[in-house]
């Protein structure tokens, strides 16, 4: 096993410049050589076991797309944290839990997005939270086929197709279902839809989606969040699973539903004792 870890810092926050010299002493004392971001950009990536990030989500994301495949291990500075999960106050005890092996890593989907204009296929890259489709003032209608078979047309703001990752995000912002770590499956998501019927599906990750634009009012393409490309009245976005993954370290202390219940404030009975420990 590689003994170098990557460092990759939101430095526009002092307090993460500051945690990442700290950690940078931490793991050169734990006999770790310590890569940092400059060096991973010039090609040094491929020498790390892992890259530790200290920032919110979007950092998580920026790093997985500039570094992909390698692991990465998340102390959040963000405001909810489900991809950076270790917390600046326990980043100590998580960190050692990591250099004895303390930890799995989990392997997620990422999607991977093609724009098909008059013919000509426009590759617009991968996602690890989700591919949208998302229109301006006016509303848009998109058809949506899975596996070349058509589902129905949505008239509204847009439509999010999802991996389990992004499902926490836009995808249940928008009313969308939650899935867990382990769900090989894609969520896809009408954003508003002015229809009463507007049940979001679960699909194997698998398939092949396909969201045509049947409008020709204002709407672009947003890959986790970074606008793509204008879309234009007819054009197809096919979506399909990604060569790459998206691998998150996670402790065994780390609890996805403890999590989901604080950071959302999703507490049905706040003062309900579980009957069990978990």
């Amino acid at each position: 096993m590689n003994d170098a870890i990557g460092i990759v810092a939101a430095f526009s926050k002092p307090e993460a410049a500051q945690l990442a010299a700290d950690l940078a002493d931490y793991l050169r004392s734990a006999g770790r050589t310590v890569v940092n971001e400059a060096e991973l950009t010039a090609g040094a990536m491929d020498s790390v076991s892992a890259i530790m990030v200290l920032g919110g989500d979007g950092l998580m994301m920026r790093a997985a797309n500039q570094f992909p495949d390698v692991p990465l291990f998340g102390i959040n500075f963000g405001k909810v944290g489900f991809l950076a999960m270790v917390e600046q106050a326990n980043w100590r005890v998580s960190v050692d839990q990591f250099l004895v092996g303390d930890y799995n890593i989990e392997d997620g989907s990422t999607l991977n997005a093609t724009v098909i204009r008059a013919g000509q296929h426009l590759e617009q890259g991968w996602a690890i939270n989700d591919v949208v489709i998302r229109g301006g003032v006016r509303m848009v209608e998109i058809e949506v086929y899975i596996d070349a078979r058509f589902v129905n047309t949505y008239p509204g703001d847009g439509m999010i197709v999802s991996t389990p990752r992004g499902s926490t995000a836009y995808c249940m912002a928008a009313g969308g279902p939650v899935l867990t770590a382990g769900v090989q499956g894609v969520a896809i998501v009408p954003i508003s839809c002015h229809s009463p019927i507007r049940t979001p599906f679960v699909v194997a990750e698998s398939s092949i989606v396909e969201l045509v634009n049947r409008t020709r009012h204002e709407s672009q393409l947003i890959l986790d969040g970074r606008p793509t490309i204008e879309l234009l009245e007819g054009d197809v976005v096919r979506v399909t699973r990604g060569e790459h993954h998206f691998r998150l370290i996670a402790l065994e202390s780390m609890n996805f539903y403890a999590a989901f219940r604080t950071k959302f404030n999703f507490w049905i009975r706040p003062d309900a004792i579980p009957s069990r420990p978990s």
